[in-house]
């Protein structure tokens, strides 16, 4: 998580996005919270279990300017990083999440 958070902040279309929601500090305690938070979301998700508690289209649905540009750019350095971190079946078990759940994201807010 704090890998592709890195590379996020230093991403031209990403990192506006998450400065004005968290800052530029991945040690800030907002960071932590949401980093730790989105570890128990993707756990959650890949193992189907009930851990996270949230609503990921809400969490985002106030995101000014939040465009589809966004969600393809996400999912490009979501991808390269898993590729960094895991093997490449779990990787892609990760991928085909990420994909599905951008796709009903994006249709749900209709961008």
């Amino acid at each position: 998580m704090t890998l592709f958070y890195t590379k996020a902040l230093q991403d031209p279309v990403l990192a506006p996005y998450f400065v004005l929601e968290l800052g530029d500090d991945l040690e800030d305690q907002e960071w932590v919270y949401h980093i730790e938070l989105l570890a128990d979301f993707w756990l959650a998700k890949l193992l189907g279990e009930k851990t996270y508690g949230g609503n990921f289209v809400g969490a985002h649905v106030n995101v000014p300017y939040i465009s589809r540009e966004s969600f393809v750019r996400w999912l490009a350095l979501f991808s390269s990083t898993l590729d960094e971190v895991y093997t490449s079946d779990i990787a892609k078990k990760f991928k085909d999440l990420g994909e599905n759940m951008s796709e009903q994201f994006m249709n749900e807010i209709k961008i």
